[in-house]
């Protein structure tokens, strides 16, 4: 019985090799052995390296050239089927960085936050102001199977923190060292919205943004926003 057995299941198992051999070349399953190609890039884990270029800054203030920054979005994808498109909705932190010679000082007289331009006899290491959110992302993409890809999408997210710091001589007498983080940046919006887009090929790409919100409440403060240009790297 067993034998038997046995032998009938080598007989089925031979009979489906010889008739899958056979299929394979018919033209019937030609038509329907369709082998999807596989996905690498899907764009979960994206960081943007970039330089900020500070809109709006009063012409006697005198700023870096070069204020770095990232955002780093963690996304899921939601294709559209059988399509190359698809949107993109996360969560992200950006991170700005602006050096200047002034001190954004809350004038308490006047109730407004303000550029205090340093005298050129006070010499110091470090003046930079940080602007760090949290935000949630929503994007656009488009992806071709060669690779070449492109996305649009806007962020609106929380201001975490607006400081700034310095390192120098005490600007108020010239003498000793000192350094300060300054937290106090009043009248600052609590949230901020930029748009943005990126174009390239499978994990590289080029990046530029821009904040539709000033730093501060209007005429509170110096209606400054960041708009960004650099590159994005999909990690994953």
């Amino acid at each position: 019985m067993h034998k038997k057995l046995f032998l009938l299941v080598m007989m089925a198992f031979l009979g489906f090799q010889s008739l899958s051999a056979q299929n394979d070349v018919t033209p019937y399953t030609a038509s329907m052995d369709v082998e999807e190609k596989p996905v690498v890039f899907r764009d979960r884990l994206v960081m943007d390296i970039f330089h900020s270029f500070w809109m709006g800054m009063p012409s006697q203030v005198d700023y870096m050239k070069f204020d770095p920054g990232f955002n780093i979005s963690a996304m899921w994808d939601f294709q559209i089927k059988k399509k190359p498109l698809s949107f993109g909705l996360g969560v992200g932190v950006t991170y700005h960085t602006q050096y200047s010679n002034a001190l954004l000082l809350y004038d308490k007289a006047n109730d407004i936050m303000k550029y205090n331009i340093l005298p050129s006899s006070v010499k110091y290491n470090l003046l930079k102001m940080n602007y760090l959110s949290v935000n949630i992302p929503l994007e656009f993409r488009y992806r071709h199977e060669c690779g070449f890809k492109f996305s649009v999408g806007a962020r609106v997210g929380l201001v975490a923190e607006v400081s700034q710091k310095y390192k120098g001589q005490d600007y108020t007498t010239a003498s000793d060292t000192m350094m300060v983080k300054n937290l106090r940046m009043e009248h600052k919006l609590k949230y901020n919205v930029d748009v943005y887009t990126r174009i390239g090929w499978k994990f590289v790409d080029v990046y530029y943004s821009f904040q539709a919100t000033p730093l501060f409440e209007a005429g509170k403060g110096p209606k400054i926003y960041p708009m960004s240009v650099g590159i994005s790297l999909s990690i994953f």
